[in-house]
């Protein structure tokens, strides 16, 4: 299933600062009028809803899908992981464009967060498409580290520090709005 609507993924590790530039992320292109949906994979099986809850115990009786609903909120709940394309598909329509946070393995554009150097050959053993590096290390913005980024094909690719926050912003909106 391939989803229309246009995704952009924030991949790192833990303490990468992918939550924080998602959010940033997200308010910025709010601002601009895009409607932006947010999906994040977690790596910690967490639970779907508090034992004893009235949708655990439909869950527990095999229910597919319980959708928990109110006044001022909804939340679906799936005993099985979903694709983020299956995500993505299905908030077609509602969103312009899906913000996902993790979710390595899946083919969209991504954004790279470095904390340090063992941080890109991980990286590149487990995902595809990255489009943008944001680095912790100022030397991984230099021109000698350009060899090593060459090496595994990210050619032409920029190169942002994190404390470059406007620098970071800007390359940021400027390759999501592209995917819209």
């Amino acid at each position: 299933m391939q989803a229309n609507t246009p995704v952009l993924q924030i991949v790192g590790y833990k303490n990468s600062g992918k939550t924080t530039l998602s959010c940033q992320l997200i308010a910025a292109l709010t601002a601009e009028g895009v409607r932006v949906g947010s999906a994040k994979h977690d790596a910690h099986n967490f639970e779907l809803d508090d034992e004893g809850t009235d949708s655990s115990k439909h869950l527990g009786s095999g229910a597919i899908e319980t959708v928990l609903t109110s006044g001022s909120a909804t939340r679906i709940m799936r005993p099985s992981e979903i694709s983020l394309e299956e995500i993505a598909a299905g908030m077609q329509g509602r969103v312009d464009l899906v913000i996902a946070e993790g979710f390595k393995t899946a083919p969209f554009p991504k954004i790279a967060l470095l904390r340090d150097h063992d941080d890109l050959e991980s990286l590149h053993k487990q995902t595809s498409n990255i489009k943008l590096f944001i680095s912790w290390q100022s030397s991984l913005c230099e021109e000698a580290y350009r060899a090593q980024l060459n090496s595994y094909g990210y050619t032409d690719i920029p190169i942002v520090h994190i404390h470059h926050e406007t620098s970071v912003l800007k390359q940021s909106m400027s390759l999501a709005l592209s995917l819209l």
